[in-house]
Parts: C-alpha cells; structure tokens; sequence
C-alpha cells in the first residue's frame, strides 16, 4: 500500500510540474518615444508639475528614445499619455551646425512643424516580444513603443 501511494504521490508531482511548466505569464508594456531623423544627437528634457530638474535623455542620430514607460493595463492613445505624464519637452541640438530648441507643451510648440500632444499627431507604433524562462514555464512581455519622429526639415534653428 505504501508503495502504490508512494508512486501516486510521484505522479503527481510529476503531472504538477508538467502543467505549469507550460504556464505562461504576460506582460504588455508602453513606451513613448522620439526617433533623431537628424545628423546629431538631441537632449530631450522632459518637465513635470512643480519640478524645476527635468528628467534628460540623450538620443543618437538614427536611433528613437524612450522618454516615458509604463506597463499599465490603461493606455488610451500616445497624446494623452504624453498630456499626462509631462507638462512639457524641451529637445535641443544641431541642426547643419547650428543649434536649435524645440519646446513642446500641451498649449504651444515652438521650433518645430508639429506637436506630440496634438490629438492628430502622427505617432508610429513598433512592437516587439520577448520571452524569457522562469522557473515553471515562460514570461512573454510585449512592448508598445510609440515613437514621434524628430526629422530636419521640420525644425527652425534660433537666429542670433
């Protein structure tokens, strides 16, 4: 008797681990992004309410960004995500050797042919998945990163 609940409990263990070998967990992540179309890399500073410090990020030339993250079950669209996690974007750098800002808020935009925040803004979508081996089974995380492209011709430089 000991021996057939010995086996049993064997079995058990064994259709266990077979089960949630084949788990699955999944993630789904957003990103905001800005890709550097020009031939140098720009300074993206990013604002909060009542900061004075901004939150800085270097972007090389023919490379995107991340600014903002977030793995929250709610995402609506990449211009209100923006609207809601910064006040305002300040980019500078070079563009054909002399400098340029471009400022970005909810309200205005400045050096620049068009803004982020508007509700008709033209956001590209990439999307990739990883998997990575846990313990029993896998995790699968699925990134959304919405990207707003940065290109030359859009940007005026500042005029001494």
């Amino acid at each position: 008797m000991t021996k057939l609940f010995n086996i049993s409990i064997i079995a058990i263990i064994i259709v266990t681990i077979i089960v949630f070998s084949g788990c699955t967990d999944q993630y789904e992540n957003h990103a905001l992004a800005f890709r550097n179309n020009t031939q140098d890399s720009i300074q993206v500073d990013r604002y909060y309410a009542n900061t004075v410090k901004p939150r800085t990020t270097m972007i090389a030339p023919d490379e995107y960004g991340k600014f903002y993250e977030t793995s929250s079950d709610m995402w609506v669209t990449p211009s209100v995500e923006i609207s809601k996690s910064c006040d305002s974007l300040i980019l500078t750098g070079l563009k054909n050797d002399e400098p340029f800002q471009i400022v970005f808020t909810p309200d205005k935009t400045e050096g620049y042919c068009s803004s982020p925040y508007s509700a008709n803004a033209d956001w590209l979508l990439e999307v990739y998945v990883t998997e990575e081996p846990k313990f029993l089974g896998k995790t699968l995380e699925r990134f959304n990163v919405h990207i707003f492209e940065i290109n030359s011709s859009c940007i005026s430089t500042i005029q001494n």
